[in-house]
């Protein structure tokens, strides 16, 4: 009896998650992923590079979290906020990555199956801690930047409920003296909706 119940939650419970509803007016949506940054300061860019050539380790990590407005059963508005994590290290050297960028604009469902397509305004800076090897150079603090982002997702699901999403975005980013970071990044996504 008991490895019967235990078949039926399996088989039952994963059916009433994703079972068909109808989306909310509200959602809120988070996302799990990996990617990379292209800097557009030429020293970081030379520091990495050293770094990487000496077999330094490397974790690279994304996530997002935002909500959604139901404008129409195609159009949503999305804003949220989502942080690029870039680590390199090796014994007691390291290069440390953070930027954040806070975002908001529509999402479009243009019919294509359950594929959505999202353009965003974004703000967001990139802070750096580094202790580096003697011949890599010092890389000024990054400025505050207005940029964009683009994303492309396909839910599993159709409608509401728990969906499981995967995407990628690509984020435009400047960070001051003339700089420009561009980030790439695909995601795991679950959205509540």
């Amino acid at each position: 009896m008991k490895k019967f119940l235990l078949a039926a939650t399996f088989f039952i419970l994963p059916a009433l998650l994703f079972a068909e509803q109808e989306r909310k007016t509200f959602g809120f949506q988070f996302a799990l992923g990996t990617g990379y940054t292209f800097y557009g300061d030429s020293g970081l860019k030379s520091n990495m590079n050293k770094m990487m050539n000496r077999g330094y380790g490397r974790l690279i990590l994304y996530t997002d979290a935002g909500i959604t407005l139901k404008l129409t059963e195609e159009l949503y508005f999305l804003t949220g906020i989502q942080i690029m994590g870039d680590s390199a290290w090796k014994g007691n050297h390291y290069s440390n990555h953070l930027s954040p960028a806070f975002f908001g604009g529509i999402q479009f469902y243009p019919g294509i199956a359950n594929l959505s397509f999202s353009l965003a305004y974004a703000l967001g800076f990139r802070r750096d801690w580094d202790v580096l090897p003697n011949d890599c150079r010092y890389v000024p603090a990054a400025k505050w930047g207005n940029g964009f982002r683009l994303a492309a997702e396909y839910d599993f699901k159709k409608g509401g409920g728990i969906v499981p999403c995967v995407g990628a975005c690509y984020l435009f980013m400047p960070t001051g003296y003339e700089n420009y970071d561009n980030t790439l990044a695909i995601y795991f996504r679950l959205a509540f909706r």
